[in-house]
Order: C-alpha cells, then structure tokens, then sequence
C-alpha cells in the first residue's frame, strides 16, 4: 500500500523534472543570444568611506572603447603622512584574471610580474606587487564568495556560487548568463619612500579588508 501512494508523488517529481530539462533545452535552442551579459549600467560613487582614511579627492578613470571594463574611478585617501591611492573597475564578462587587468588597464603594463597570492580570512585572495618605489594590492570582488585573483579562483566561486534558483531564473528569463561573470577589480597602492615594504603591505592589507567589507554587500545589480 504504502509504495502504490508514493507511485504518484515519484510521477510527478518526474514530471517536473522532465519540464525543466525541456524548458533549459529549447531556451538553448531557440534562444541563444539572450546568454549575452546585459549588467545593468552603474557608476562608482563620487565618495566611499575607508576606517582612518580622509578621501581626498576621487575623479573618473578612463575606460577602453570595447573593454569588459564598464565604468572606473580613482581614490585617493590620506592618513597622516601616508597617500593611499585605489582605483575600481567594474568589469563584466570576465575570466578574473587580475594579471592580465593589471596589463590591460594600469600604468602596470610592462609586465609587471607575478603576484604573491595572500587568502585573508573573512575577504579572499589579493595579490601583493612590489614595483620600483610603490607596493601594489590587487583583487577582484566577486558578486559571491571571497575576493579572487586567478581566473581558477574566479571560475571556483562561479561553479559553486551561482547555480541557485534565483539565478536560474535570471537566465531564463533572457537577462543574462546563469554564471554571474562580473567583478569589481581594487588596485590599492602605496609610496615606499616612508615606509618598508613590510608595514606597506600590513597598510593596504587593513585598508583592503575595511574596503572589501564596504563593496562586498553592495555589489551592483546584475
């Protein structure tokens, strides 16, 4: 007795089942250039509070014509004798392979070097850089999961992070891809002329979680 009354509750479950793969098929085959990312357009604010900084200026950066990078602004913040510079870009459809941006986009574009990767507990992965008189931090944040640096890292939390039903939906819907390929890519940096490179990096490491626990929550809409 008790199989024959779950015999309609499996049919069921197999009918829905059955829909969805049909549904996710024809939306493949019969819709395939709605997969186009269509982020919603956004812009960096004029002012972003950083815990002990003063800001004391911020402007817009310049954006590639045809870039993945859609908008970008420049940070400059002051704490005591210390110049704190960052600059943002928001980036979509990308692979988040923060060496490659660094190339593509900053005035690190002569092969600057590789990253020395740092996991911090509570924002991801950064990349440190040391280059002539300026130590450099780097990351990109991801619309979920921690900061990442390598395009593996990024790959990662977009494998686990971004097949839930809300996004599911999203996709078939037409609004996008179900992978959430965007980033929000900080490059942090400072002088070395008055201080090591040691207390430099303990420096942008403070300001780079505070930063990171700022954006994190207020990643753009897709």
């Amino acid at each position: 007795m008790a199989i024959t009354s779950w015999k309609p509750v499996r049919l069921s479950l197999l009918a829905v089942t059955l829909g969805g793969v049909f549904l996710v098929a024809g939306k493949v085959l019969f819709y395939p250039s709605a997969d186009k990312n269509l982020a919603t357009p956004f812009e960096f604010p004029e002012s972003v509070p950083l815990v002990d900084w003063k800001l004391n200026k911020s402007a817009p950066l310049e954006i590639i014509d045809n870039s993945q990078v859609k908008a970008a602004r420049k940070y400059e913040y002051q704490k005591n004798s210390m110049a704190l510079e960052i600059e943002m870009r928001y980036a979509v459809d990308t692979i988040g392979e923060v060496e490659d941006m660094m190339k593509g986009h900053t005035v690190l574009k002569s092969s600057p070097g590789k990253l020395a990767l740092v996991n911090t507990q509570g924002a991801g992965f950064h990349g440190i850089l040391q280059l002539k008189n300026r130590l450099y931090l780097s990351s990109c944040i991801n619309p979920s999961g921690g900061a990442t640096v390598t395009s593996q890292q990024f790959r990662y939390n977009r494998n686990t992070r971004d097949w839930h039903p809300n996004r599911i939906l999203f996709w078939l819907l037409g609004r996008g891809n179900i992978q959430d390929r965007r980033c929000l890519w900080t490059q942090m940096s400072v002088p070395l002329d008055k201080t090591t490179p040691e207390d430099a990096k303990k420096i942008l490491e403070n300001a780079w979680v505070s930063w990171y626990q700022w954006w994190q929550p207020r990643f753009p809409e897709p």
